[in-house]
């Protein structure tokens, strides 16, 4: 008997083994190939007067509401442009620390023979810090200017230059939601991204006493699937340096009401695994590494792909010819169909990358780097700093996807 129950449980094992992978497959099928209207369709942007969202019950492990960090950049883009607002991945604050190396590429260890543990490098963090290197310690702290001499007022306008500077390239906090858009509940899934706001006028701050006030109202989760709510966002249309934007301007609790009366899509949802780092991806381009990408964020020419003349889509990596004729030649794949080629016009991971074999790949000539450098304390940053903000003006609130800026393309 003993011995019936032991295969039992190792079939057990192996089916739930089985499974697992079959269902991690297709995950990471499901994750591949993805165009610009299906990544589009995973942002939840309130773009009309009247939005209604569903926040979804949180995966295990998970909160509700998640914190992430981006930088906000002005990037190149197709037609040689410059986009103002670009939202970047943050290896340095959402990736896991890493080992510290010296300058020879030995793990630094600490006093217990344990490796030290620093933040993921982030070319745009470390610009960060070594603008602010450049600030005059002599006349630095809570001083103010009224109090100053002649000659030190001189150095705090340039310190305060250097910190304006330095603080265009800190990472900036986000809170992401992921629920259902009840307008467009056949996109399933999708992610709510917005800016943290230390003047406390953000749409966070408007969300918070929202959520609760229903718990506290309705003794029940505001995520739960039978008696959780729905959201009711109202958007107006703001201005800033000539340019309109929608922000959220109030957001309610619309009462109790049922995730879904339909069985077998409230299993679609429930069950998706789909995550936030699924959707809000670090930037790439072909044969170079997301670093490297940030390493010509900062330097001014990182590649995009330009597609303003549909006779002529390709990559453009500025100042580096090389690269660029490399991106843009591919030897055949047999076993992709045609469309694989166009994979390259959206954000892709490595193993999508790999899908199309790149002629004659090379390493790449940017700047090598070694871990050891620490990230700058971005609430010390963000908080000093008056200009790092504009109430009610995120770059990700905007009326149409085209003027939308934090869409990945």
């Amino acid at each position: 008997m003993a011995e019936n129950e032991n295969v039992t449980n190792t079939q057990s094992s192996d089916l739930s083994k089985s499974n697992k992978m079959i269902s991690d497959y297709h995950h990471k099928k499901q994750s591949k190939r993805r165009s610009k209207e299906e990544i589009l369709a995973k942002y939840f942007v309130p773009r009309n007067e009247k939005e209604l969202f569903r926040i979804l019950p949180p995966k295990a492990g998970k909160k509700p509401i998640e914190e992430a960090f981006f930088h906000v950049l002005t990037t190149n883009i197709a037609g040689a442009k410059k986009k103002h607002g670009t939202v970047i991945y943050c290896p340095a604050h959402n990736d896991p620390r890493v080992k510290k190396l010296d300058k020879d590429g030995h793990v630094v260890l600490d006093s217990n023979n344990n490796p030290v543990m620093i933040p993921a490098p982030c070319p745009c963090c470390k610009k960060a810090k070594d603008d602010l290197a450049k600030q005059d310690p002599s006349v630095k702290g809570n001083l103010k200017r009224e109090n100053l001499t002649d000659a030190q007022k001189v150095i705090f306008d340039k310190n305060k230059d250097i910190f304006t500077e330095a603080n265009k390239w800190q990472a900036k906090r986000f809170y992401i939601v992921r629920g259902i858009d009840r307008n467009r509940q056949a996109d399933n899934v999708k992610f709510w991204r917005f800016k943290h706001n230390f003047r406390s006028e953000g749409t966070f701050n408007k969300l918070l006493p929202i959520l609760e006030e229903y718990n506290t109202l309705n003794q029940v989760d505001f995520t739960d699937v039978k008696n959780g709510t729905d959201l009711s966002i109202t958007t107006i249309e703001s201005t800033f340096n000539n340019r309109a934007y929608r922000t959220v301007s109030a957001i309610s609790a619309r009462g109790k009401s049922l995730l879904s009366n339909d069985p077998q899509q409230l299993q679609t949802w429930l069950n998706d695994d789909i995550i936030w780092r699924d959707v809000f991806q670090p930037k790439k381009a072909p044969n170079i590494s997301s670093y490297q990408f940030l390493e010509m964020v900062v330097a001014g020419i990182n590649p995009y792909w330009d597609d303003s003349d549909s006779n002529n889509k390709h990559w453009v990596f500025p100042n580096n010819p090389e690269l660029e004729e490399r991106a843009n030649t591919r030897t055949q794949n047999l076993d992709a169909d045609v469309e694989e080629n166009f994979e390259y016009a959206s954000d892709l991971t490595d193993q999508e990358y790999s899908s199309v074999p790149i002629v004659n790949a090379a390493p790449v000539n940017v700047i090598t780097h070694v871990d050891n450098t620490e990230s700058v304390n971005t609430e010390t940053l963000d908080k000093t700093s008056n200009k790092s903000e504009v109430a009610d003006v995120n770059s990700n609130e905007s009326p149409t996807p085209t003027e939308y800026d934090d869409l990945p393309f």
